[in-house]
């Protein structure tokens, strides 16, 4: 990798999977690529496992495989061969199977510190690529035909531009003058690690309650991770419960259906916002994944989302450079964003209405859900669009960069 340049073809802000995965994307593309990261947190264990994991769809998964990624991703993922999903403590529900997608799988869950691992890998067969970390810009000044980006150790980069890759409380996002709708479930998701009795056998399981869903998702080695959504009061008590108080209400809530689950590891509990960026690109800034968008983890599409993002946005940078354009400019940033807009309003409005519809108390709802669900699960070819659609598969979005 370089060490030095005072120039780069791109700078991209935020070293976590999505502006990770965007270097890949481009790491064979011949531009010199400088990622600025402020130092990675640390990982949260939870029964020798990461805690933040992320479930990889299989649309997505094909571009981990097009990326060069996936080669040193594949031993640590666990395969999601279906999902079942239940209203409350009713019986019944959907269950979805990969084979009727022809598909392996509907995705893989895997522990957030492993992706990013792999993708230092990918990155180190390109000599295009340097990593600043941990580094901090001290000023970024938009200068029309390119930017400059100053670091508090006093060097200072130019570029045609900047990605905000940086999360949720982009600090990007921020410098550029671009507002967020925000949107406070006023619910925390608390995840854990933990063990149940009997096999997963690469079966997912959700739970819709009144106060939130419940996701067991399996892991490798016959481990689940749990994200268990919460009003805020009720998130605050399981979190304050010892371990074997906290089992207790796990089993009660979730039921036998992998017979008692015996052993949870490390709790972490994080606040569920939604957040949408007024503008996803002015002249020479970009953003992507959290930096323009946070959803609900209802169906863990936050991370899918991002690496969308990501390839398209690779694929219009090599695009203008192939027609010898300025991929900074408003014209190339504005294809990235047209594309991408349709996928990402789609799925936020999918959350916040499956959000709406099983926390809401109207009277006869539970069982118009109930009928809804099963005539979904009975549905044959618009479940298969559904399945689809939720996995990715049938989006135009680039697998590889051409």
């Amino acid at each position: 990798m370089r060490t030095h340049a005072d120039h780069a073809d791109l700078i991209i802000v935020g070293g976590g999977m999505v502006g990770l995965g965007l270097a890949c994307a481009l790491r064979h593309s011949g531009l010199h690529i400088v990622i600025i990261e402020r130092g990675e947190p640390p990982v949260f264990k939870s029964l020798d496992r990461d805690c933040r994991v992320s479930a990889i769809v299989m649309g997505n998964v094909k571009i981990l495989q097009g990326i060069g990624v996936w080669k040193y991703l594949e031993k640590d993922a666990g395969p999601m061969r279906a999902m079942r999903i239940w209203d409350n403590q009713e019986q019944g529900g959907i269950r979805f199977d990969s084979h009727e997608i022809g598909e392996e799988a509907l995705g893989y869950l895997i522990e957030n510190s492993c992706t990013q691992r792999a993708m230092h890998k990918a990155l180190l067969e390109s000599e295009n690529i340097e990593f600043c970390s941990p580094a901090e810009i001290s000023e970024i000044n938009w200068l029309g035909e390119h930017v400059e980006v100053h670091l508090a150790d006093g060097r200072m980069l130019t570029t045609p531009l900047v990605v905000g890759a940086d999360g949720g409380r982009s600090w990007i996002r921020e410098q550029a003058g671009i507002g967020v709708w925000q949107r406070d479930y006023s619910q925390k998701g608390i995840v854990a690690t933990v063990r149940p009795e009997r096999g997963h056998n690469g079966v997912a399981f959700q739970r819709f309650l009144p106060t939130g869903p419940l996701a067991m998702l399996p892991m490798t080695d016959g481990l689940c991770s749990i994200v268990w959504s919460a009003e805020n009061s009720e998130a605050d008590r399981l979190m304050a419960m010892d371990e074997a108080a906290f089992l207790d209400a796990l089993n009660l809530t979730f039921g036998p259906v992998l017979g008692r689950i015996t052993e949870t590891g490390e709790r972490a509990a994080f606040p569920l916002i939604a957040r949408l960026a007024k503008h996803f690109v002015r002249e020479r800034v970009a953003l992507v994944g959290d930096a323009a968008h946070c959803i609900h983890p209802l169906a863990g599409l936050g991370v899918n989302l991002g690496l969308r993002d990501a390839m398209v946005l690779a694929q219009e940078i090599s695009d203008a450079r192939r027609f010898d354009e300025d991929w900074g400019k408003m014209d190339v940033l504005e294809r990235y964003m047209k594309q991408r807009l349709p996928d990402v309003l789609s799925v936020m409005g999918s959350m916040e209405g499956l959000h709406q519809v099983f926390t809401a108390t109207i009277p006869g709802l539970k069982e118009l859900r109930g009928a809804g669900m099963r005539l979904m699960g009975n549905s044959g070819a618009i479940k298969e669009l559904l399945m689809r659609n939720s996995t990715g598969l049938s989006l135009p979005v680039p697998k590889q960069i051409s």
